[in-house]
């Protein structure tokens, strides 16, 4: 029997330096979208931004621990250090904070 094949690795197309870099999922702390482009955090430190949409990478990180948070952030529940009921915010690592929406509120049950 075939064991499935999980990618541990998904590759991003950097459209402004015409290249392929190798972003590992458990190395992605959030994912940030302003309007057609999406900055990707990583954990050490950097940021990448790509000519993407953040729907594109929900659809392609989907079932790899990320969870929409916001209309404009999906966040990496193994990166998440606190969650402030009273002000609704997340702390992830790096001193990161992302607002939570309203209506995600009952999606952080699980992990918080």
């Amino acid at each position: 029997m075939k064991k499935p094949f999980i990618p541990a690795q998904i590759t991003f197309l950097l459209v402004n330096q015409k290249q392929k870099i190798r972003i590992p999922t458990n190395s992605i702390i959030m994912l940030e979208g302003l309007a057609n482009y999406t900055i990707i955090h990583l954990q050490n430190g950097k940021q990448k931004l790509y000519a993407r949409t953040l729907r594109h990478f929900e659809n392609l990180l989907f079932g790899e621990h990320f969870i929409r948070v916001h209309r404009g952030f999906l966040v990496n529940s193994s990166f998440i250090i606190d969650y402030d009921k009273e002000e609704n915010i997340l702390r992830l690592e790096n001193n990161l904070e992302v607002s939570i929406s309203r209506r995600k509120r009952g999606c952080l049950a699980g992990f918080c």
